[in-house]
């Protein structure tokens, strides 16, 4: 969640819209699969507080961040689900 909100506010600030406040939860699910613990599914909710931003926009930096975050990276083959909500 960290992770992904600070490359979230990098992405914001770099299109010329730095946000005033960001706040990410991340909800992980750890199953067993082929006998080891594994990360299945990482769910995060992120909202923002933005000025100025138009919410399409928003969302597009949010999706390339969720793409482009070095924890996502690393987690290749992981789902990872973003619920991005503009305040």
């Amino acid at each position: 969640a960290g992770c992904f909100s600070m490359a979230l506010s990098a992405g914001l600030e770099k299109a010329g819209h730095p946000p005033k406040r960001i706040s990410t939860v991340a909800t992980v699910k750890l199953e067993t699969v082929e006998g080891a613990p594994k990360i299945t599914i990482i769910d995060l909710k992120t909202e923002a507080d933005v000025p100025g931003i138009e919410p399409a926009k928003f969302q597009e930096i949010a999706e390339q961040t969720k793409k482009g975050c070095p924890v996502s990276k690393a987690l290749t083959g992981t789902q990872i689900n973003l619920d991005a909500k503009l305040l």
